[in-house]
């Protein structure tokens, strides 16, 4: 694909890095802090700062999803722009064929790799509740952010070790008091984003255009994250 650059997100740097590999794509590939999700509208912020870069003729390929509406009002101006027509990566990744939504359980908390890498999430809201409370109270109040949840499920994607990332997965679980499971993914969909395979579950943009809401109407709502 010529003229093309990526605008990723840190957390899916497995699935992402994988889907280059194997669509054998080569283009400049701009990282964004995984933190950016925690205020989406800061992250639409960030996200139409890198687009604005681009040379006009670029196909700027976003490796996001709706995130929270931050791609919601994104403008193309000199550029097209490709985006995966998906309300989060749990349900990216969950997606086993053309049609399906990503299939995802409301009371389930989804971790993927890429989310494991640092201590991040409720994990790091407990270190800060430790700091205030002590660890009892900080456990209690964690808790009760979840109550209305089942699981913890670690995604494999099969682009990273999953062994490498179980035991901080049992920590997240022991911590909430919520059981652990372990579902299937795949980066399917970023395959086809990287390949130029976008039909119905691709947002395309072209130059002078903007990201509506219309594009994401009907879709499921965010899946559970931590």
């Amino acid at each position: 694909m010529e003229h093309a650059i990526v605008i990723a997100c840190q957390m899916l740097e497995h699935e992402i890095r994988a889907a280059l590999r194997d669509t054998g794509l080569t283009c400049p590939v701009t990282w964004l802090e995984r933190e950016l999700h925690n205020r989406p509208d800061h992250l639409r912020e960030v996200l139409q700062e890198e687009i604005d870069k681009a040379p006009p003729g670029t196909t700027v390929l976003l490796a996001y999803a709706q995130c929270g509406n931050a791609a919601v009002g994104l403008e193309a101006h000199s550029a097209k722009l490709v985006l995966p027509r998906f309300a989060d990566c749990v349900h990216l990744f969950r997606s086993e064929r053309v049609g399906d939504p990503g299939q995802v359980d409301c009371r389930t908390l989804y971790l993927s790799p890429g989310f494991l890498e640092e201590r991040s999430g409720i994990l790091k809201d407990y270190d800060r509740y430790c700091g205030k409370w002590g660890p009892e109270k900080a456990r209690r109040v964690c808790r009760m952010m979840v109550k209305n949840y089942r699981a913890v499920s670690l995604m494999d994607t099969h682009a990273a070790d999953l062994e490498a990332y179980a035991p901080r997965c049992r920590d997240y679980a022991e911590l909430l008091g919520l059981s652990l499971e372990r579902c299937e993914g795949s980066y399917r969909v970023l395959c086809k984003l990287f390949g130029g395979q976008w039909d119905e579950e691709f947002v395309v943009v072209p130059p002078g255009g903007a990201i509506d809401m219309a594009e994401f109407m009907g879709m499921p709502r965010a899946a559970g994250m931590l």
